[in-house]
């Protein structure tokens, strides 16, 4: 018996067509069943990760001396509560099975959800693994033919299992020492600290103050007219040596710019260069998930989960694009082979694009098509089945042409210009630079007719004219003084471009270089962090985090821009740089890529983040969190620690900040701590032998008003409001928070 597990229940559907069934009638209970194969499916991760309490019950409190907290070698998984059901009718067929196929997405993580399952399984059983980039019948029966061993791509489910292991570790030991060292200082709330999305807080971050605090200067710009005989020639002042410049190469004297007009002026000026070459622009290459949702949002201001989501349903539902969360740009030579049906397929699916296709031809040389440089997953381009454009929404309409236009631009002919540059000098060897730029074939640019037209050439007549050496007076000197602009704000398009090119925010000169080398072989890629599929994910994330971050609409911007609140501007400055910028976060982004090309060990990636981790927690521990300490009322029981206002569920209250040594708490009262406060009829037991699952703090066991019945929640209410079912006196952890 052969049993295939998919990813999820479209590919199993996919999948089942493609060994010759019927999904709509031979669908069973969980899997599809033709003779002896099986088709069962995920939704997704089925297992997760042990939490540390799940190796060591005391863990579950929160405090200092459990910290750090080591990584766990091998992992070992748990059931998601909302999967036991589906997981347990794939575990009963690989017992069941002869062999396994492995048909998660082709992917680190996609290769990872499948043998996480064959892991916890215990199996032992021969797997296969089949790699599906479109669910339609012709490439999935191809894919079926082609089944390779899964032994071949379990690099890539170390990779996977790396970033899982090292986040996990991260997050818990992090989040809970500086969690823990400001609750000394009176701050009360949990500091969520993550790898990837800690790194993107610190970029919005460090934008938003460069923004805030720019401080404008003057600079100037100096244009030269001279005549040639009959031809007038506008130059522009070319940098110097002798001009007093910024940074980025601008005259910055306003002084130095007027003796410049008046010295030029009326001078004589000579030819010193003239060159004319032709420029040839490829047709762009196909996407990528990123540069897709980068397009989206520049265009049409679609947020990248948005854009994901769209491509999702293009390729599982209409099943008119090939896989989705693909990082490549490259494809191979069977889709220059598949070509004809493919631009058939557009043609019969959108046939507004019917004038377009009429100008492709049937051969292509552009670069894209490179089977050397797939791996994993190729660009994502429309498939061969022919659809309607008509049951597409708008968006996926517009979507689906992008990306057609880009596969039917690679069989159109480059773009020419025709580029003529003259240098004229004058006084002490200034250098005026005048440019002209001529179209002679528009190729490829036909398709995207107003979307690469070039600027007016500033020329009255034809530059190609002139000769070297030519003298002739300058007529006129122009001083244009322009103000400096402070650095754009992060907008989605531009956020999503900065994690792929996260080493730019990289001060260190050798760390730089070294997270640049970490892509040198993947277009579009420098020194990045996150993945294609996770990218939106962690901006979506960034989004939710309204205490930290603002997204709103600002004045010249076409889109809403990201920005640090007061309060993400002071977690900022609770953390190392090498967190709240990418640094740590690149540099492990490069060690995944090493694990998968088996060049690093992943015990030994793990030794190292543990040493890592631990070196962030002792340093917490020794020098605290630099976090403001809130004013409050002297605790009347401990004398100690001060009363702070927490607005809960039911209403504020008053709570000592030395919670858990002083848990004293006081209704409010128009403001202040009522502190002779008539006692509480049942209100619940303290127990310090179970511990919340989210802050670590003690449970309390609360009765119903059913007798004998109880119900738990959080002693940290309201900053926490988790609760569980109460089952033989112990929070039903099985059931899951409420």
């Amino acid at each position: 018996m052969r049993v295939f597990i998919a990813e999820k229940p479209s590919l199993a559907t996919a999948i089942f067509k493609g060994l010759g069934g019927n999904p709509d009638t031979e669908k069973k209970h969980g899997y599809y069943q033709k003779g002896s194969d099986i088709v069962t499916w995920c939704f997704g991760h089925l297992l997760a990760l042990f939490d540390p309490e799940d190796y060591d019950e005391s863990l579950k409190r929160w405090t200092l001396d459990s910290l750090p907290i080591k990584t766990p070698y091998p992992p070992k998984f748990k059931p998601r509560q909302e999967s036991k059901k589906q997981l347990g009718i794939v575990l009963d067929w690989i017992k069941k099975a002869d062999r396994i196929v492995h048909a998660g997405d082709p992917d680190p993580e996609g290769c990872l959800l499948i043998d996480e399952i064959l892991m916890y399984a215990g199996n032992t059983k021969p797997v296969e693994r089949l790699l599906i980039a479109d669910l339609n019948d012709k490439p999935v029966k191809k894919a079926l033919a082609n089944m390779r061993p899964n032994a071949e791509f379990l690099p890539l489910t170390q990779k996977a299992m790396a970033r899982a292991l090292a986040d996990q570790s991260f997050g818990y030991n992090l989040t809970r020492s500086y969690t823990l060292k400001a609750r000394e200082k009176g701050f009360d709330s949990v500091l969520n600290i993550g790898r990837v999305i800690s790194a993107l807080i610190g970029m919005v971050n460090e934008r938003t103050l460069a923004n805030q605090n720019h401080q404008k200067h003057t600079y100037f710009e100096l244009y030269g007219t001279f005549q040639f005989g009959h031809q007038t020639v506008k130059g522009k002042l070319q940098p110097n040596e002798h001009l007093f410049l910024d940074e980025d190469n601008r005259l910055i004297d306003g002084a130095q710019a007027h003796s410049i007009k008046i010295a030029d002026t009326g001078a004589e000026g000579t030819i010193k260069h003239v060159e004319t070459k032709k420029e040839t622009r490829q047709p762009p290459m196909p996407f990528n998930l990123s540069k897709l949702q980068i397009e989206a949002s520049k265009r049409w201001g679609y947020k990248p989960k948005d854009t994901l989501d769209i491509v999702q349903a293009l390729y599982e539902k209409h099943k008119l694009l090939t896989y989705p969360r693909s990082d490549n740009q490259y494809l191979s030579d069977a889709h220059l082979e598949a070509a004809p049906d493919i631009l058939n397929a557009i043609k019969a699916t959108m046939p507004s694009l019917t004038s377009q296709l009429h100008g492709a031809a049937l051969s292509s040389t552009h670069k894209a098509f490179n089977a050397s440089k797939i791996e994993a997953h190729h660009a994502i381009i429309p498939t061969e089945k022919q659809g309607d454009a008509s049951t597409l929404s708008e968006k996926e309409q517009r979507i689906y042409e992008l990306v057609a236009k880009h596969f039917i631009g690679l069989f159109y002919p480059e773009s020419v210009r025709e580029k003529t540059t003259v240098d004229v000098g004058c006084v002490m060897s200034r250098i005026y630079r005048a440019t002209q730029s001529t179209l002679l074939t528009q190729g490829w640019e036909v398709l995207f007719k107003g979307e690469h037209q070039d600027k007016p050439n500033a020329q009255q007549g034809d530059l190609t004219t002139l000769s070297k050496d030519e003298t002739g007076p300058c007529h006129a000197v122009e001083v244009i003084e322009k103000d400096t602009k402070p650095p754009k704000l992060f907008d989605d398009a531009s956020l999503l471009k900065a994690m792929t090119e996260a080493a730019k925010f990289v001060k260190d000169v050798a760390l730089r270089k070294q997270l640049e080398a970490k892509d040198k072989n993947t277009r579009g890629e420098n020194g990045s962090i996150g993945t294609e599929a996770t990218r939106s994910g962690h901006i979506e994330k960034l989004r939710s985090l309204k205490h930290l971050i603002q997204v709103g609409k600002e004045k010249g911007y076409k889109n809403p821009v990201f920005k640090t609140t007061e309060a993400g501007q002071e977690f900022c400055a609770l953390l190392p740089s090498e967190i709240i910028m990418p640094d740590i976060s690149a540099i492990w982004e490069g060690d995944f890529d090493l694990i998968a090309k088996q060049e690093y060990d992943l015990e030994r990636f793990i030794a190292a983040v543990d040493k890592y981790i631990e070196h962030q927690v002792e340093h917490v521990k020794e020098h605290g969190v630099p976090i403001t300490a809130k004013e409050g009322i002297t605790c009347p029981t401990c004398q100690q620690g001060r009363l702070l206002k927490r607005n809960g569920k039911n209403g504020a209250f008053w709570a000592c900040n030395r919670y858990p040594d002083c848990k004293t708490t006081f209704p409010d009262d128009n403001g202040k701590p009522n502190l002779n406060p008539k006692p509480k009829q049942n209100s619940g037991t303290v127990r310090e032998d179970e511990a919340c699952g989210q802050c670590g703090k003690p449970l309390i066991q609360r009765p119903t008003k059913k007798p004998g019945n109880f119900w738990w929640g959080c002693s940290g209410f309201p900053s926490c409001q988790v609760r569980y079912f109460d089952k033989d006196g112990r929070p039903d952890r099985d059931k899951g928070e409420l």
